[in-house]
This record gives C-alpha cells, structure tokens and sequence, in this order.
C-alpha cells in the first residue's frame, strides 16, 4: 500500500527467485496469472545470464535445460532459461545437458534457438508429433504423467547430423 501512485494493472504475480550456486539471489522473475496480462516480468539485480535452478543443479550428471522455471521443477536435476534467450555456452559440462525447448514449431526465436543448440553440438530432444501442448506444465496440466514425459524426451534426443534432420522434420509441422 502506497508504495505506487496508480494500481490500475496490479494483478497477483508468483514470483520465483534466481538463486545462484552459493544460494545468492540475482534476480526475480514474477510470473502473473492473468491469460490477458503480461506473463512474465524479470528483474536482474545482477549482469548475467537469467537461469534457473544454478543452487540445485549437479553438472557432473545428466540435466535438463528447459526454457521455463515452472517446466524445470516437475524434472530432476533441470535448469531453465528463463525463456528462449538461453546461450548454450553459459552452461557448464554441456555434454551432460539436454535441452528441451517449448514444441512450438511456429515460433521463429524458439526454432532459431533449436538450430543454435543443434550447431554449437548439444543434445536436443525433439518432441514428437503427438504432443500438441506448447512446454511440460501443459503437458502435466493435459493429463500426461511425469515418466511419460521423461522417457518422450529421452526417446527423442537427438545430437549432430541426427538431430539436424529430426529438427528440420520438426520445423516443417
């Protein structure tokens, strides 16, 4: 209360914390839960790459990078970019990582993004056809279960020339 001169847009927000490895905030990001409003809004307190999960993660086995903060809670061991602006360099022990980005084959940033990972030698997964949601809370939220998501993205990761064809078959859905 009377911290801003007009309240007119003010709507619930959940807000999560960027924690960093030794569990110092950097930033928040303010997810809102209005379908008309503005999804989400980041604040950096610090000059570095918006991610996601740096105090829980081990690089030294498999993890996932995935693009929302929300995504990466229903998987173990997982990062997120905090949106599709991530750049696969910023990560540690990248043969370690698979990143799983929105299905979202009409999303010009999210396929550029997608061949980027492919280029620079990630692992990529791919999602198939038949997943319709756009990340992993929909997915959740349509009724598919956790282990079938998993093993879908184990199934469908893809590195190299194998990933290049997969994901040019992707982007032509």
């Amino acid at each position: 209360p009377n911290k801003f001169d007009n309240l007119d847009k003010d709507e619930p927000r959940l807000v999560i914390p960027f924690f960093d490895k030794e569990k110092k905030v950097f930033g928040v990001s303010a997810r809102g839960f209005n379908p008309n409003g503005v999804r989400y809004l980041t604040i950096m307190f610090e000059d570095r790459p918006k991610v996601f999960g740096l105090d829980t993660v081990d690089f030294n086995k498999q993890y996932f990078v995935v693009e929302g903060a929300l995504d990466s809670l229903f998987l173990s061991n997982a990062l997120a970019m905090a949106g599709a602006d991530g750049n696969v360099s910023a990560f540690e022990k990248i043969e370690n990582a698979v990143f799983v980005f929105d299905a979202e084959p009409r999303n010009k940033e999210i396929v550029r993004e997608i061949g980027d990972a492919i280029s620079a030698g990630a692992n990529v997964a791919i999602w198939p056809k038949s997943y319709q949601e756009k990340d992993i809370n929909d997915m959740i939220l349509a009724g598919k279960g956790l282990n079938e998501i998993v093993n879908t993205i184990n199934k469908f990761t893809f590195r190299g020339p194998k990933a290049l064809l997969e994901y040019n078959i992707w982007k032509m859905r």
